[in-house]
């Protein structure tokens, strides 16, 4: 990970040049569909060290496009803790032209450990239970240039109508912030490939306003 000058003035080693490994898997059926995924950040540095778990599910609605709509999301970190919960329904879908698409909208549901932080009069922060909605866009595509497989994919999330609390104690201060992430992967041979990755974020990931990174990243599919 290699973020912005402006947001390793904000964040200082939290968002620098950071190393992460991640393994993820996903299985399908008539049923629905299951996707998780593990990432370490930081692993080298004990004060540093972080953790996500991202696990999504849906389930079918009959034949149609439509599912029901379930994802949990956990982040830890040695001062800090995030659990996100989110269920809604979703719409996915590849068409024709190869195109894949996918939307969601779920209610949102947080559960944290902040106890660092304290209000003046000395009370603790309240960021936990309903935290607002939720809305997900995510397109992804593979196709051939220079006679090299490629795979295209973009995905963003927007969270709005949070609780005060949780926005002072996130760091992400305005209602409604959005994250998300492009990114190109080049499939070189023997399920080894290569990816370049934008991420960035605005009110979201801890703070308030702009911020934004480039990702080098290798990947074995087994």
């Amino acid at each position: 990970m290699d973020w912005s000058d402006s947001t390793e003035d904000y964040f200082g080693d939290g968002k620098s040049e950071n190393e992460f490994v991640t393994i993820k898997g996903a299985t399908g059926s008539a049923f629905g569909d299951v996707y998780a995924r593990l990432k370490l950040e930081d692993f080298t540095d004990a004060d540093m060290i972080g953790s996500e778990i991202n696990i999504i599910g849906q389930i079918n609605m009959g034949e149609s496009d439509f599912n029901w709509y379930g994802q949990v999301f956990s982040k830890q970190k040695p001062t800090w803790s995030e659990t996100n919960t989110l269920l809604g329904f979703s719409h996915d879908k590849t068409w024709d032209n190869g195109w894949y698409t996918q939307v969601a909208v779920a209610g949102h549901v947080v559960t944290s450990y902040y106890n660092h932080f304290s209000k003046p009069d000395g009370e603790k922060f309240d960021a936990n239970g309903f935290n607002g909605g939720y809305a997900y866009l995510a397109v992804n595509k593979s196709f051939s240039a220079l006679n090299q497989d490629f795979t295209f994919g973009w995905w963003q999330e927007h969270y709005f109508g949070r609780g005060d609390d949780y926005l002072v104690v996130s760091g992400d201060i305005e209602d409604h912030g959005f994250n998300g992430q492009a990114t190109l992967r080049w499939h070189l041979a023997g399920g080894l490939s290569t990816a370049i990755q934008y991420r960035y974020a605005q009110n979201n990931l801890g703070k308030e306003g702009w911020q934004n990174a480039i990702f080098y990243s290798m990947q074995y599919n087994f």
